[in-house]
């Protein structure tokens, strides 16, 4: 899956994806002949795997050394219906698991696989044989919008616009009616506690909070639309940001990063 045009270069390996880890600490990159694992601080290469085929995503467990893997490219390495576990320690795959239909995103945690379709979320236990858990049925999703941590699990809607929170202590769900349009963009604080969304118009960047789907502050980016691609919180920012968290005219843009081009 290739989430935006490539960007090429001359007997250079072809970028099809990027994604950090949950502390972002380290960052993972989709080739079309394998990945490669970075450290953010120093952007220096800790491992890679050539493949022989493409990867349009890739997507780690924390620091540990599992990823979760999907083919893309113009020469997938897998099918575009499988999600692959890779054990980068063993050299090996750990588990698979098959769908009906394109995966469009995933994300991993100790516990949990989240499989992002077009128009659902599955949810599998992180085990040899993957047990199906829970499926959310989403508005259309081609991004493969999604976001996970130990306490929440976020993903757009039925109703576009819309922004379900599963709070997986309990299995219960908070709807937030986000934005007018379809989704672009959500991204959580590194603790969960805070969600960012932007629509498909990127003009506004609006925050939530993921317990009570309060929201919390909402700023323009600009009058202008713009396409939204990502969204970071500011680990060191975040300390200020939350005992001013029901202020709403505290300035978020302080403390969030956005990438977008009109």
């Amino acid at each position: 899956m290739n989430t935006r045009p490539p960007i090429e270069a001359p007997n250079e390996p072809v970028v099809l994806s990027v994604s950090f880890n949950n502390d972002s600490s380290r960052f993972a990159v989709g080739l079309d002949s394998g990945f490669g694992i970075f450290q953010s601080s120093t952007c220096e290469l800790q491992a890679s795997k050539d493949f022989g085929g493409g990867l349009g995503l890739v997507q780690m467990m924390g620091n540990a050394n599992y990823l979760a893997l999907a083919g893309g490219g113009r020469s997938p390495k897998f099918p575009s219906n499988k999600v692959i576990i890779w054990d980068d320690s063993k050299g090996k795959v750990a588990l698979e698991i098959s769908t009906l239909t394109s995966v469009r995103g995933v994300q991993l945690s100790k516990t949990r696989v989240v499989v992002v379709l077009h128009n659902s979320v599955r949810v599998y236990a992180f085990e040899k044989q993957p047990k199906p858990l829970a499926v959310y049925e989403t508005a259309d999703n081609s991004q493969g919008l999604c976001c996970l941590t130990d306490r929440h699990l976020v993903f757009p809607g039925r109703t576009s616009g819309q922004v379900q929170v599963v709070h997986l202590a309990n299995g219960s769900v908070t709807i937030i009616p986000a934005h007018n349009s379809s989704l672009r963009a959500l991204q959580l604080s590194s603790d969960g506690e805070l969600l960012a969304t932007a629509s498909e118009k990127g003009t506004l960047i609006r925050i939530f909070s993921t317990n009570s789907g309060a929201k919390i502050a909402e700023r323009r980016r600009g009058a202008e639309a713009a396409t939204v691609y990502s969204m970071r919180f500011s680990p060191s920012a975040l300390g200020d940001l939350r005992p001013q968290i029901y202020n709403p005219i505290l300035p978020v843009q302080e403390f969030l990063e956005t990438a977008a081009t009109l």
